[in-house]
């Protein structure tokens, strides 16, 4: 059972058309939408539609976009004929005019789910909701390892909270050890030095994008995955390293070497994988990508 409270901060999301033919179900088919399902769920999904994080950060509006736009494709895939996931759509987190009030409620949700032993997944707006997200897996998993598949680091020092500064402020709110936090596919010329320094000196694990390569994607996702020892997994994902040609409305259009969407989402397949095992009330993974629909102008 949901408490009202935390579902009158919800918007449930509309049920997808159902397949026309019996034999080709659909995702959109086999998903559960209503709240009454909960139980049945191992999974659930939760948007947060709003982009006020990335104009904060001097960025484009846009990613508000993201979750119905994520959704619109999601449940047109075919689910697995036999599988052990049974996923449940809650909606979207209702909008509000304040960036914080909006991080108030998205960590009250998150949190609730993984209490309840929920694989979650919140799809953005920006990816300032990496710090409820984050601080919910903190709170229900003290121990938990932290990946951020990006072109930046999101570790920029401000005065105000935005989508350039979640990881700064929860390793300086102690609710994430930098050394178990691994920045991954980072792009040295598009970060400031001075945070590049402060990254090495927290402890944080950059990896850059040319050491994914080197190693290649999938032999390096599994070793640093297995490194991890079946911890909780806390693992965003930010559309900022997925090569322009194949992310047009992503916030950085700058020429440049990024991930293919193809090695983009090697991260999520591996962390399904090889995350830790469900025998405790442990989260795997809190969130799939952050969708940014913006057009280019962002800053991180």
């Amino acid at each position: 059972m949901i408490p009202q409270p935390i579902l009158d901060q919800l918007i449930p999301p509309d049920r997808p058309a159902p397949s026309h033919d019996p034999n080709d179900v659909l995702l959109g088919d086999a998903a559960l939408f209503h709240a009454e399902d909960f139980k049945h769920a191992t999974h659930a999904i939760l948007g947060c539609p709003q982009d006020m994080g990335v104009t904060r950060n001097h960025g484009r509006p846009g990613a508000a976009n993201a979750p119905k736009a994520i959704r619109s494709f999601l449940y047109g895939f075919k689910p697995p004929a036999k599988s052990e996931v049974r996923l449940i759509d809650l909606g979207d987190i209702v909008s509000c005019d304040n960036l914080e009030a909006c991080h108030e409620r998205l960590h009250a949700a998150v949190l609730f789910l993984l209490e309840q032993g929920k694989t979650v997944l919140v799809m953005g707006g920006g990816n300032d909701i990496s710090l409820p997200d984050a601080s919910a897996v903190h709170t229900a998993c003290p121990d938990y390892v932290a990946v951020n598949m990006d072109a930046h680091l999101d570790m920029r020092r401000a005065k105000a909270t935005h989508s350039g500064t979640p990881y700064r402020e929860l390793i300086d709110q102690g609710r994430l050890d930098p050394m178990h936090f691994h920045e991954v596919g980072i792009q040295p010329w598009a970060n400031s030095p001075i945070y590049l320094e402060e990254a090495a000196t927290l402890g944080v694990s950059v990896h850059p994008l040319h050491q994914v390569r080197d190693q290649g994607t999938d032999r390096f996702l599994s070793t640093l995955f297995h490194s991890f020892d079946n911890r909780p997994l806390f693992a965003g994902l930010d559309m900022d390293c997925v090569r322009a040609s194949d992310a047009p409305g992503k916030q950085a259009l700058q020429a440049r070497p990024d991930f293919s969407p193809k090695k983009f989402w090697t991260l999520p397949t591996t962390a399904a994988s090889m995350g830790a095992p469900r025998s405790s009330r442990l989260p795997k993974s809190t969130r799939p990508p952050t969708l940014t629909a913006a057009p280019p102008g962002s800053r991180h």
